[in-house]
């Protein structure tokens, strides 16, 4: 079997289900899309701290209508929603709404990690997300760009997976920026909300609960 960055091989940690009405993945007339952003608590001295990576995977066919739906509850000027500037109320609203989408969501949650270890903790994380999405029968992923320099890493990482057989050479990975694509703001919501469940407050990640998998992996 393959290993990935971070020399890991062992099958996943499941902690939640999905439970996602979208029709089969595996259908040769069906192709999904993902999703992708990520979230970051930041370990200092002895304190662990985590790197969370979330995929939403729907029909890209649904994407404009889930796109209006998203729109219609942004306030403010921002023109965008953006877990970490939102209060508790809204965090409410918002996972309730993403619960009720026709999607899947995976996340891969990556400890422990110091700061110094952040782009390795994503290079892990990264990697192992998208075995999970190829899987899942995942052909288009959409990443949040950083800038050009962190995405040409990221693209260095994926045709490293491609070479070492980790994901088929169909997997094709792109970027975009959340004011321009609100199918962002769904990944940003659900690895916002495993963050804050891992800081004490499960409650939204509990009510994403029906459509979330989980994989949690060591970052050496």
């Amino acid at each position: 079997m393959p290993r990935d960055t971070c020399g890991q091989t062992a099958s996943p940690t499941v902690v939640l289900r999905k439970n996602s009405g979208m029709p089969s993945s595996h259908s040769a007339d069906f192709a999904l899309t993902a999703w992708v952003d990520e979230s970051i608590v930041v370990g200092r001295d002895k304190t662990a701290g985590t790197y969370t990576m979330a995929a939403a995977i729907a029909d890209p066919a649904a994407s404009q209508a889930i796109g209006e739906r998203l729109r219609a509850i942004t306030v403010g000027r921002a023109g965008r929603l953006h877990w970490a500037n939102e209060p508790t109320k809204r965090r409410d609203l918002i996972t309730t709404l993403i619960a009720s989408i026709d999607l899947a969501a995976v996340v891969v949650v990556g400890a422990p990690m110091l700061g110094s270890k952040q782009e390795r903790a994503r290079r892990c994380c990264l990697e192992r997300l998208l075995q999970e999405l190829a899987d899942f029968g995942v052909g288009d992923v959409l990443m949040e760009s950083r800038s050009p320099v962190p995405d040409r890493r990221d693209i260095r990482l994926v045709d490293s997976a491609r070479a070492k057989g980790l994901i088929p050479g169909s997997l094709v990975m792109r970027f975009a920026r959340p004011l321009d694509n609100p199918m962002l703001w769904i990944p940003d919501a659900i690895a916002g909300a495993v963050t804050a469940a891992t800081l004490g407050e499960p409650r939204w990640m509990l009510a994403l609960d029906e459509i979330l998998t989980r994989h949690d992996i060591v970052v050496r």
